[in-house]
């Protein structure tokens, strides 16, 4: 067991998730065996004095009045999305409520354990393969990675700490701040980030396209 987690546990109506995630727990280091909870009933279950490794299942409906409670109460503990189809929202909800990370079940394994081993030591991740389509506009319209983005300008995180966390490069992070400088008009980071509430509000009316190209998924074989 990782010598910072006391226990896993999978928040999730569909017990079966859990299989396909027990060769990235091992390949982390976290080889105690996971409880399985109903996502509601996380609150009462939950034991302040410990830190656990909570895996929230993406696909159901989250609480997250529940999930907030939970998280006062046990600051220490680390909270994950996991799931497979992951939409913009999906990620910009797991920001807003200081979620420690989102893991998709269609990145490879090491990808995965690598994410994971980082969240439980500490660290923000959010990994998932995505594939834009693309949308020209003359409004400005964001791609879901440019609201991801900008979410994380809006919370004060700098180039190092989003690449970071997403999983990519600084230069890459720079080439998403830049479009979005471009697109919105403006000239600094700051100005955007003053933005990026009525932006992403926008945004969240608009349909989105998220397509993702999986390489395999958890004890599969490679495409």
């Amino acid at each position: 067991m990782n010598p910072g987690i006391d226990r896993i546990v999978f928040a999730t109506d569909r017990p079966l998730l859990v299989v396909g995630f027990r060769e990235v727990l091992r390949r982390a280091g976290l080889d105690a065996e996971p409880w399985i909870l109903e996502p509601a009933a996380l609150t009462d279950s939950l034991r302040p004095e410990e830190n656990w490794l909570v895996m929230l299942d993406g696909e159901s409906l989250l609480p997250w009045e529940a999930i907030d409670e939970a998280r006062r109460r046990a600051p220490a503990s680390r909270f994950v999305i996991c799931c497979g189809s992951i939409a913009p929202e999906l990620v910009l909800a797991a920001i807003e409520h200081d979620l420690d990370g989102i893991i998709s079940t269609r990145i490879p394994v090491p990808e995965a354990t690598d994410a994971l081993a980082r969240i439980c030591n500490g660290e923000r991740q959010f990994r998932f393969l995505d594939k834009l389509d693309p949308r020209p506009s003359d409004s400005p319209a964001l791609s879901p990675r440019e609201r991801v983005v900008l979410a994380m300008v809006a919370q004060g995180l700098r180039n190092r700490e989003i690449a970071v966390a997403l999983g990519t490069s600084e230069n890459s992070v720079k080439v998403h701040i830049h479009r979005l400088l471009h697109k919105t008009g403006t000239k600094r980071r700051q100005e955007l980030a003053v933005l990026a509430a009525p932006l992403l509000a926008r945004a969240n009316t608009e349909p989105q396209l998220w397509a993702f190209d999986a390489k395999w998924m958890f004890g599969g074989n490679p495409s």
